[in-house]
């Protein structure tokens, strides 16, 4: 008899160039729960692109006690969002299911169940996620643009959890309940990067929601990794105020080749009305700093945070272009559940599906989404992007993001 299945509900975008990434918070739930003694199947919908009837059917042939749907993705408000319109659907073909992840307890959904582990720094490595399961999951297309080929396999590694920030429009206080970093043993954390040299994994996420933050400890981990010669392709979340040079020369010499910082806006004061404070001069500092250790920069910008205009936007579409990062992601800001921007509003959105980023009724202006779609053309297409590509990573590379910015998301 199966004590609990777990599930990972199917919200996929069939495109070729998005990541398959492993579900870490299941894998970690999972382990929990073996380490209980407890008998536990996982099921990945996402990573075989299983529909509701398809997920009912197998649950029902396998006869688990319970039922735990797992609502989060692979960033907190973003990814994770999504999700919650096919977790809701498939509680419609298995009502005797529960919820745990960032939406349900956001919202304090009716069959929500807290997380059993966000208070414990000595948690198991996702097992699951070790073992047979590793080729199901493909890197993000940019983290692989030095060799496309090799996309899979693709692992994802936590070293801590929490974020110590107060950005009023992120959402990840409402998984925690505070702003304490979790931080994980560095014995355990060397433990799993020896497993996944030893499996053949190359292509590694770090999860954190913040990895560059306490210097010792990075360079304890990057110390780790090149005392034992793993050839790793790794990338990992950073912000401007905290990163050095020693730490980020450290970084690239352990094969950490891309850090993504959430530059958000280019004009300081709407960082500074959503909780973003750092100065424009330690933007400057820290791209320079990235590019002199050869550290490849993901750009995150979001378009339409509170005090957003006109100006500000092309601001931050400008610095973009002006910088011509490796790569960017353009976001439209919204307020998303559990956030202090979704509870400042006096009146709150309550359809899912106006939370998606490609939703046709999302809660956000109109020209800030036209904006948004604009900007991502605007900025793949053009000729100095394109070139910087080719000479770096290659032909192939360019001609991937030549399909990339072809592809279209809505029909």
């Amino acid at each position: 008899m199966i004590d609990l299945l777990l599930i990972n509900p199917n919200n996929r975008m069939p495109a070729p160039f998005s990541a398959i990434e492993p579900p870490l918070w299941l894998g970690l739930i999972a382990s929990y729960h073996m380490e209980q003694g407890e008998k536990v199947v996982c099921l990945d919908a996402a990573a075989e692109n299983l529909n509701m009837e398809q997920v009912a059917e197998r649950a029902r042939l396998l006869h688990p006690k319970k039922i735990i749907i797992v609502v989060m993705g692979n960033n907190p408000s973003v990814s994770s969002t999504p999700k919650m319109p096919a977790a809701e659907e498939l509680l419609g073909f298995l009502p005797e299911a529960k919820l745990t992840g960032l939406h349900p307890l956001a919202t304090n959904h009716s069959k929500a169940i807290p997380s059993p582990f966000t208070g414990c720094p000595d948690f198991p490595m996702a097992s699951f996620l070790m073992a047979g399961t590793r080729e199901k999951y493909r890197a993000h297309n940019w983290h692989c643009l030095d060799d496309l080929t090799r996309r899979s396999p693709y692992a994802v590694l936590y070293t801590s959890l929490n974020c110590p920030f107060t950005c009023s429009y992120c959402n990840i206080h409402a998984l925690y309940g505070n702003h304490n970093i979790i931080f994980r043993p560095l014995s355990a954390i060397g433990v799993e990067l020896t497993a996944l040299a030893v499996f053949g994994v190359r292509n590694i996420k770090i999860w954190d929601e913040l990895f560059c933050f306490n210097e010792k400890r990075v360079k304890a981990i990057c110390d780790y990794i090149i005392a034992k010669g793993y050839d790793f392709n790794i990338w990992a979340y950073a912000r401007t105020d905290t990163v050095t040079e020693k730490m980020l020369a450290k970084m690239k010499r352990a094969g950490i080749n891309w850090l993504a910082y959430g530059f958000e806006s280019a004009c300081e004061d709407v960082r500074r009305q959503s909780g973003k404070k750092f100065a424009d001069s330690r933007a400057r500092r820290a791209i320079d700093m990235t590019r002199d250790a050869g550290v490849n920069i993901i750009a995150n910008f979001m378009f339409g945070l509170p005090g957003e205009t006109e100006d500000s936007m092309k601001a931050s579409l400008d610095m973009a272009i002006r910088e011509n990062f490796e790569y960017v992601n353009f976001n439209v800001a919204l307020p998303y559940p559990g956030s202090p921007w979704y509870e400042s509003l006096k009146e709150k959105p309550v359809d899912w599906s106006s939370f998606s980023q490609f939703s046709p009724n999302i809660c956000a202006d109109p020209r800030v989404v036209k904006f948004r779609d604009e900007a991502f053309q605007a900025y793949f297409t053009r000729p100095e992007y394109l070139s910087m590509i080719r000479v770096k990573f290659g032909e192939r590379a360019e001609t991937h993001i030549k399909e990339m910015a072809a592809w279209k998301i809505r029909s």
